[in-house]
């Protein structure tokens, strides 16, 4: 047999300069109350509850401009010792070329 008190909705206390954020706290905190609601309670107070995650700029002095030209000058120089031939060294004339060689193929 359920007695009165359980049948009765229980009233949520918050103090008179309460936020609606208190409200919802005091929801998603009852234990008497059913789940979904509690649940979306929760869900409503997660955003004022845990920060978000957010990309922050790292402002310098220098403009993009000059960002941009020392970018592009470093590409130029890689480009330019990916061009450069690689020499025997001492002009040894030892090392064999890497292209494979028809006469040493098997048949």
């Amino acid at each position: 047999m359920h007695s009165l008190l359980e049948d009765e909705p229980q009233e949520i206390e918050i103090p008179a300069d309460g936020s609606s954020l208190d409200l919802l706290r005091a929801v998603y905190r009852n234990p008497s109350l059913d789940l979904p609601i509690r649940m979306r309670a929760a869900i409503a107070c997660l955003p004022h509850e845990v920060p978000r995650l957010a990309v922050t700029a790292q402002i310098t002095d220098q403009g993009i401009a000059e960002l941009l030209d020392r970018r592009l000058k470093r590409i130029e120089e890689m480009k330019l010792i990916e061009a450069k031939p690689t020499a025997p060294i001492n002009g040894d004339k030892s090392v064999l070329p890497r292209l494979p060689d028809r006469r040493f193929r098997r048949l």
